[in-house]
């Protein structure tokens, strides 16, 4: 054994406020002005570097495992696909949100709005759910199965988590209507949805709702990432675990 590896830490699981990433940003009438345009683009364009720098490290997780079936690498298959999921997603959102603020033509900015609601609604279905039907088919309730594995504060944690993301289900209609009409392609109600008055603030902050959602999965998932980490620290400490 190497001083490196004696001497390594266990990581804490973080007790996050989850709350304070579900409450309703209401629109306040403010307009972007070219400086917040341009300031926004360039947060985004950092954000989205630093969450796609994680996409690569998950599907070579995936790969390294896809062989492997036992009740840790299967718990842990679906803890890094669910984190795939989120933050794809996640970057998706912001990649969309960027081209609209950028578009400098009236129809481009129609368009890249009425995409802009399909994520949003089929974001939130995809990660937990409208009803039932939906909602068993989730990414959130693939993690059902495994909570066992995990200790009671994660399990807590995931308790609260899904109060607040069933809250957040029955909150709106997440756009339905404008996703249907943007999938459907029905040219008359298309046509209308997209001649409604395109206000960028408003569509910006109705944005904002999937992301700060997702944000607070993936607060969730790293905490379940720290827990597989910590366990195979532990294995290490009382020699279960050999260095390679």
């Amino acid at each position: 054994m190497t001083n490196e590896f004696d001497n390594i830490q266990f990581s804490p699981i973080w007790n996050h406020r989850y709350e304070q990433w579900f409450q309703e940003v209401q629109y306040n009438g403010y307009e972007l002005n070219a400086a917040a345009k341009r300031e926004f683009v360039k947060i985004t364009d950092e954000t989205i570097s630093t969450f796609s720098e994680g996409l690569p490290i998950l599907k070579e997780g995936l790969d390294r495992i896809k062989n492997l079936h036992d009740e840790y690498n299967n718990a842990y298959r679906i803890v890094i696909s669910v984190s795939q999921f989120t933050i794809i997603t996640m970057i998706d959102s912001m990649v969309i949100g960027k081209y609209f603020i950028l578009a400098d033509k009236d129809y481009d900015r129609r368009f890249m709005r009425g995409k802009m609601k399909v994520i949003l609604n089929e974001g939130f279905k995809r990660l937990y759910g409208f009803e039932k039907n939906t909602h068993q088919k989730s990414e959130w309730n693939r993690l059902v199965p495994i909570l066992g594995l995990f200790p009671e504060n994660i399990q807590n944690q995931y308790k609260h988590l899904s109060s607040l993301l069933e809250e957040h289900s029955k909150s709106s209609s997440w756009w339905k209507d404008e996703r249907d009409l943007e999938t459907h392609l029905d040219a008359e109600k298309l046509y209308a949805s997209r001649c409604e008055d395109v206000v960028e603030s408003k569509v910006m902050t109705d944005s904002r709702k999937l992301f700060r959602t997702l944000y607070a999965t993936n607060l969730f998932l790293t905490n379940m990432h720290t827990c597989f980490y910590n366990y195979l620290i532990d294995k290490y400490k009382r020699g279960e675990l050999k260095e390679e």
